[in-house]
């Protein structure tokens, strides 16, 4: 059983991160006015250019951009944007969803082997696991620089179940986000399941463009819900 890790198990609201950590430099701006230029940043930054960078450089590049839509330039742009990686796991909180450690808890003492492939850095992984008091679950977690690759590639779930000695028709596999989790899932023959939470959620780190699920998706509104397909798939 593998898990995408933002808005599955965990969320978080980026935007207070960044306005906290501009209020310590007295820059000081609206919540609204941070979210939007995230929004925007996120928008212009390509993902997918960056990946092969380490995760401070990645980062400070990420920086820069929201940075720039903030009216934040010039010579100590940079140094403002490094500053802000170096301090983000001071001031960042990230919430796990309540439904999640019993869930976890359940699929071990049913004998599972339990994983993790999330669109992050390993460093981000290490970081919010302890945080959130999930760190002792899984067997593998797989972040982009772990293959150089992101969701939907299919090198990173099958570096998953390699890890995990497992066959992909063997394996189920849990995220929010159709495209990059279900149908990148499906592909490598893994059994997708689509999470579709209510609630508190974050604001996406790196907001995309989605496709629209097809009516056939397997779907679930709570992570508690896996029993039941998992029941489904063994009937």
């Amino acid at each position: 059983m593998l898990f995408d890790l933002g808005n599955t198990l965990v969320y978080s609201r980026p935007e207070e991160t960044f306005k906290r950590i501009l209020d310590e430099h007295g820059i000081v701006e609206s919540i609204d006015d941070v979210k939007q230029a995230l929004i925007r940043g996120n928008k212009e930054f390509d993902i997918d250019k960056h990946v092969g960078l380490s995760a401070h450089e990645f980062y400070t590049k990420w920086n820069l951009v929201q940075l720039k839509h903030l009216g934040v330039k010039g010579s100590g742009a940079r140094r403002l944007a490094e500053e802000i990686d170096t301090l983000w796991w001071k001031f960042a909180k990230f919430f796990v969803y309540p439904d999640v450690k019993e869930t976890l808890q359940r699929l071990k003492q049913m004998g599972l082997k339990l994983g993790i492939i999330t669109g992050g850095y390993v460093e981000d992984i290490e970081k919010i696991l302890p945080n959130v008091g999930l760190e002792k679950f899984f067997d593998v977690c797989v972040g982009v620089n772990t293959t150089g690759k992101r969701k939907p590639h299919q090198k990173a779930f099958t570096y998953a179940l390699g890890q995990l000695g497992v066959k992909p028709q063997e394996a189920v596999f849990v995220g929010d986000n159709y495209e990059a989790d279900y149908l990148g899932a499906k592909k490598a023959g893994m059994i997708p399941v689509l999470i579709k939470r209510k609630g508190p959620s974050n604001q996406r780190l790196f907001t995309e463009v989605c496709l629209q699920p097809a009516s056939d998706v397997r779907t679930i509104r709570r992570l508690d819900e896996i029993f039941e397909v998992l029941e489904k798939l063994n009937s």
